[in-house]
């Protein structure tokens, strides 16, 4: 049976983390509590004596890590699949963020919300309750391995655990985590485009066995609203017939809503580009690009 499984700590956990494992799982399977839980109660003080004893530690760590080419290939893939003792670096997230031009030439702080894997905290992690009853494997008799033509490989039943979990965390499913809203709030940056990334360390799906959490990756689309690209600059259509009618100034409003009033050449006419230098979006390096009014 592995023994840092049972506890749900890594393989390099500390005497302090096995001690502070320990005492939690004691109090879920304590034959005083938990009539279901005396076997594993036997079995939580075996495995806390050994690990905690630094010469049955090395001795104990030697008998389940001894090497193989097929262990390593097995411990390969189940490191891939997230079966495993070794501290494991959450996934990263990846999300889509729209924002206004204003916000971009602002830097506006803005709030987003988005699902992330955390620990489950009825089981804290593990997927295991007072309510679980855990039995020793029977296909490999709780050693987590079994014999087979091609060598000692893991057990599949119960992915090297050398137990069986029946009745687990309601909660999360025996999964060791739940998805949670998450909220972030950060300041947009400045002169922010389309494709632009912003990564935020540590706020991915969180880690396992003491592992770091992975990463959350924005990836900005950036709204130009009622107006076109047009290279770095803006370009606002207006309507020759409609809004110059017998006026010699219209009014036009840049992306910070802010009123302009601009004058009309003489000779106007479709297709015409009129410059307001300025009046446009913004560089990252905080220059004002300009705004064109394309009469059409």
């Amino acid at each position: 049976m592995n023994f840092y499984k049972l506890l749900g700590v890594p393989f390099n956990a500390t005497e302090d983390e096995i001690k502070k494992a320990y005492r939690k799982k004691v109090k879920l399977f304590h034959p005083d509590i938990n009539p279901n839980g005396k076997e594993i109660f036997k079995i939580l003080n075996i495995a806390y004596e050994t690990l905690t004893d630094p010469q049955k530690r090395l001795e104990y760590d030697k008998l389940i890590n001894k090497s193989s080419p097929i262990r390593f290939v097995e411990e390969k893939i189940f490191d891939f699949l997230g079966f495993t003792d070794k501290p494991q670096k959450g996934s990263d997230i990846k999300t889509t963020v729209e924002i206004t031009l204003e916000e971009g030439i602002l830097q506006k702080e803005k709030t987003i919300v988005y699902k992330r894997k955390v620990k489950c905290p009825e089981c804290e992690g593990n997927g295991i309750t007072k309510e679980s009853i855990i039995e020793k494997c029977d296909k490999c008799n709780g050693l987590g391995r079994v014999n087979t033509k091609i060598g000692n490989i893991l057990c599949l039943k119960c992915l090297g655990k050398g137990f069986i979990v029946k009745n687990p965390c309601k909660t999360c499913q025996g999964l060791g985590y739940v998805k949670k809203d998450q909220y972030l709030t950060f300041k947009v940056p400045l002169g922010v485009q389309t494709g632009d990334k912003l990564i935020v360390k540590n706020m991915g799906n969180e880690g396992s066995n003491g592992g770091e959490s992975g990463d959350l990756i924005i990836r900005f689309k950036l709204n130009t609203g009622i107006y076109e690209k047009f290279g770095t600059d803006l370009i606002l259509k207006i309507q020759l017939e409609k809004d110059l009618s017998n006026y010699q100034y219209i009014r036009v409003k840049n992306p910070l809503k802010e009123t302009i009033e601009v004058k009309i050449p003489a000779g106007i006419s479709k297709g015409t580009l009129l410059k307001i230098k300025g009046e446009g979006y913004i560089t990252k390096s905080g220059t004002r690009t300009d705004l064109y009014i394309k009469f059409v």
